[in-house]
């Protein structure tokens, strides 16, 4: 953070309480209830105004010659009133003309009716549009007025939370990662440590100096820092220099073996061996320094070794060992030697004076291994400063605070097992970052909490995604449709007459009786059956590609120890902190709504209605008017000897 003005708002971190790796998201819309009232729908052209299209159509042709049947009978009346005279005047033309304009007119009207009737459809269609329009406007209108006041209840509701660790967590294990999302993990979780705890202990082995931003917010804050550069200021600190001679030669030895296998037992042992007696031969006065010149001379090597006195050197020369077991334990010696030639220069300033820093105690101590060089005179340092972590917490002195370790890759997993039983003993919450999962970090994450930042190898993916595991799902395996329909018609005809003469000889009386019956039935069914059928697979919870893309400043926490596998993704940019809406504590328990009422479902994108213009022609989704065909409507409805 090099601008001060934008970094003074990462100061809130120091005056939070409770212990985070970053930040949860949660969005507000989610929260948004959708618009209750169903969309309009367009109602269909009723089946009279078919009905009554299709009956005048077939009837047109039958009144117009109804008409003109009218007017000839009414001409042919005319005429014969004329001709009897009772009636209008016996002229031809005039007769024959009223009888035509009957004939005509009744005509026209009949046409104009049929005409009326069959555009039916379209002026219902059209006045339905009308309406249709009208009740989408309304509705559109009230559903922005509810979406308005749906976002105007939502707008305070919090969006980013803290990503809390769980009180009971012992032990939080970071995989992956970049140098700049170490940098923001720091600055996040360290800062929240220190104000939990008002302590903290980092060692960062990382050689890229990650801590930088989380010293530098705390300085801000009046905050005790000390910051220690190793190697060359390793005098600084009681981390050797306060260890007694056995303490020492442990540290030595499990420096000098790290991870050997249990065949070389024999050889751990005999180091051993020869440093206790050593130690014991050097007194109280037990430094790295004295230890490596008391080699030497059991070496023979020439030189002065002024850090010893005449009888010190006399009494390693002759008397410590026998000449048998020196030759015997020579390549031990050699070895030996050789681990401890390279510290002599780094470590003589802490035999002459008094360290001025201890680990563990009130306010930020950072040891930070600023070289990135990897050899062997670097590994035996950090593995050696490592051992004086374990020995400072299996010491009686109370240690105050969590205690961070950035770049635990060459560690040994049993130092690291070692480390994390005693930090359980002793309640101080240890945070393990590995750059890569392989080799030891393989063997030994998964305590407690772990959190995986991109992992951008495709193996120590596909491992992050197998220890974060499966689970069984239902995926559709085939899909199934089926259609089936049947039509039945049946059609009945019956004819009756009847004849019946009664009467005497002058009167006679004839009734006749006819009667005439046309049935039709039709009967249609149609079955539809859709069917589907799912596979139970097992797949990854999260998919190693996931892992693999993730952004700088983003994590998935994985929490095994409550009962359940809990997997969220976290942000530790320190940037949210100033943004809106945004709390340093946990997000409040807000109940969502209903998925059928939500706006927004979660993972989605707003579940709306799509919207129809009306009036806009051509507009996605707007009903038009419905084209039918008289004669197919009819042949439906109708039996053929009807038309």
């Amino acid at each position: 953070m090099s601008d001060s003005a934008s970094g003074s708002k990462y100061l809130d971190f120091l005056h939070v309480e409770g212990e985070r790796l970053g930040w949860i998201f949660r969005d507000r819309n989610l929260y948004r209830h959708r618009f209750p009232e169903p969309y309009p729908t367009l109602e269909p052209v009723r089946d009279e105004v078919f009905f009554d299209a299709a009956t005048a159509s077939m009837d047109k042709w039958p009144r117009m010659r109804r008409w003109l049947k009218i007017g000839f009978g009414v001409a042919l009346v005319l005429l014969c009133l004329g001709i009897f005279g009772q009636g209008p005047s016996d002229n031809l033309g005039v007769i024959i003309l009223i009888g035509l304009a009957i004939a005509v007119g009744g005509a026209m009207l009949s046409r104009s009716k049929t005409r009326y009737l069959e555009t039916g459809p379209e002026r219902e269609r059209e006045r339905q549009l009308q309406h249709y329009e009208a009740e989408c406007a309304w509705w559109e209108e009230r559903r922005e007025q509810f979406d308005a006041m749906e976002r105007e209840r939502v707008s305070g509701y919090l969006e980013w939370g803290a990503a809390m660790l769980p009180p009971t967590t012992r032990r939080v294990d970071i995989v992956g990662g970049s140098v700049w999302g170490w940098e923001a993990l720091l600055t996040v979780t360290g800062a929240s440590m220190l104000r939990t705890r008002g302590a903290l202990t980092l060692v960062d082995f990382s050689g890229e100096a990650v801590c930088h931003e989380l010293v530098w917010l705390a300085r801000s804050v009046s905050v005790d820092v000390t910051a220690v550069r190793l190697p060359e200021q390793i005098s600084e600190t009681t981390l050797l220099s306060g260890m007694d001679g056995r303490g020492l030669v442990d540290s030595l030895v499990e420096a000098m073996h790290g991870d050997a296998p249990a065949g070389r037992r024999a050889e751990r042992a005999q180091d051993d061996r020869i440093l206790s007696t050593v130690c014991r031969a050097l007194g109280e006065d037990v430094t790295i320094h004295r230890i490596s010149a008391a080699v030497s001379v059991l070496l023979d090597e020439p030189g002065d070794f002024p850090e010893l006195s005449e009888a010190e050197r006399e009494h390693i020369s002759d008397s410590l060992f026998s000449d048998e077991f020196r030759r015997q334990t020579h390549p031990n010696l050699r070895r030996i030697e050789s681990h401890l030639y390279p510290l002599r220069e780094l470590l003589t300033a802490t035999d002459r004076r008094e360290a001025r820093r201890d680990l563990g105690q009130p306010g930020l101590t950072c040891l930070v291994y600023e070289n990135a060089a990897h050899n062997a005179r670097e590994e035996l340092l950090k593995e050696l400063v490592f051992q004086g972590l374990i020995q400072r917490l299996a010491s009686p002195e109370r240690f105050v605070g969590p205690l961070v370790i950035a770049g635990a890759d060459d560690l040994s997993h049993r130092h690291i097992e070692r480390l994390t039983d005693l930090c359980v003993r002793r309640g101080v919450r240890l945070v393990l970052m590995f750059r890569h999962l392989r080799d030891s970090a393989v063997r030994v994450v998964g305590a407690d909490v772990v959190a995986f930042m991109r992992l951008s190898n495709h193996e120590e993916a596909a491992r992050a995604a197998d220890f974060i595991g499966r689970q069984h799902t239902f995926v559709l395996s085939q899909l199934t449709r089926t259609l089936g329909g049947s039509q039945t018609h049946s059609q009945g005809t019956s004819i009756g007459f009847s004849d019946q003469v009664s009467g005497g000889q002058w009167l006679r009386q004839v009734s006749l009786g006819r009667s005439w019956t046309h049935t039709r039935t039709v009967a249609d069914s149609l079955n539809w059956n859709d069917s589907a059928s799912e596979q139970r697979v097992y797949e990854y919870v999260v998919e190693p590609r996931t892992l693999q893309d993730l952004p700088d400043y983003a994590l998935i926490e994985v929490t095994q120890g409550t009962g359940r596998l809990s997997v969220r993704s976290v942000e530790c940019n320190p940037d949210i902190v100033s943004l809106s809406r945004v709390t340093t504590g946990a997000l409040p328990d807000l109940p969502l709504p209903d998925p059928s009422e939500a706006a927004v479902q979660p993972g989605g994108e707003p579940d709306e209605t799509p919207l129809i213009v009306p009036g806009q022609p051509g507009s996605p989704g707007r009903p038009r008017a419905a084209s039918y065909d008289e004669s197919e409507w009819a042949e439906e409805h109708y039996p053929e000897d009807w038309r």
